[in-house]
């Protein structure tokens, strides 16, 4: 998906929020922030992939504050909530694979910085009615798979990710694919590994980038590899379908993901704020 006109003001608040997370020095942040705008005013005419824009962007904040990590406490925190939340919702699903894509596809969309009261009650009302649902499919295509690449997105995710991950695992190989580097609030080893998740999941590989969405022709040469040959792509996540939709896969990438900003849900055909299970 290339940047349409609506994505400018997108972009522009990412920077501005990169930069304010990166360093208190005022002028330091102005500086970065300048840095990111000129990125943003010199790569949006080309009609870029959001992603692309939004990693050299941020790649030039971190750069100039000296901060490789300005989300990290966001993701902490991030991560503490939906392990609270999901300690208190996780009983009120059922384990079939169903039920569990539509938990997964929860984790993209809950405010984890809500009253955790509050996200709670918001979880166990919600229901996940997919604009666009491949379901049936993919159950169907996961129990011939042999392996199954989960390329994730934001941090909090992780947990809302568990269940299924657990349950493909019943059939198939999975592997699960994180950020190489920081970016924005996506998952990398690195935050597994703080949160004691890393020796829970099974096989773990990084993209061998810092960018918000996957783009194989930029991963290292073994996620690459691994993306060639898997069976089926789990992608969740906005990010990941900006890149992935612009790659000729196949027809094997699920997408699991909210529509959360106009240019993606009319790319995909839905109304704004919908759930997608789909191969696209």
């Amino acid at each position: 998906m290339r940047v349409t006109d609506e994505c400018y003001g997108c972009l522009e608040k990412l920077i501005n929020l990169t930069a304010s997370l990166a360093t208190e020095d005022l002028s330091l942040r102005e500086k970065a922030t300048a840095a990111g705008m000129a990125i943003l005013d010199r790569l949006f005419p080309c009609r870029k992939i959001p992603t692309q824009i939004a990693a050299e962007a941020q790649r030039v904040i971190r750069e100039i504050t000296g901060n490789p990590d300005p989300f990290a406490k966001t993701k902490e925190r991030e991560m503490t909530a939906a392990a609270a939340i999901l300690a208190r919702v996780g009983s009120h699903f059922d384990r079939d694979l169903p039920s569990l894509i539509g938990l997964a596809a929860l984790g993209n969309a809950v405010d984890f910085f809500k009253d955790l009261d509050d996200a709670v009650r918001e979880m166990l009302t919600a229901r996940v009615r997919f604009g666009l649902d491949h379901t049936d499919e993919f159950c169907a295509r996961s129990a011939r798979a042999g392996t199954v690449l989960y390329i994730t997105d934001n941090a909090g995710e992780i947990y809302f990710d568990l269940p299924l991950l657990t349950a493909l695992q019943q059939n198939c190989r999975v592997v699960y694919v994180v950020k190489e580097s920081p970016v924005q609030n996506d998952l990398t080893y690195a935050d597994l590994v703080r949160a004691g998740l890393a020796g829970k999941i099974g096989e773990i590989i990084t993209t061998g980038t810092a960018s918000p969405g996957f783009e194989p022709d930029r991963a290292s040469p073994a996620c690459r590899e691994a993306f060639e040959q898997a069976d089926l792509v789990v992608a969740k996540g906005m990010g990941n379908y900006e890149t992935l939709s612009e790659v000729d896969h196949g027809g094997k990438v699920f997408h699991i993901l909210k529509a959360k900003c106009g240019p993606v849900a009319r790319t995909l055909g839905v109304p704004l704020d919908s759930f997608v299970a789909a191969f696209i």
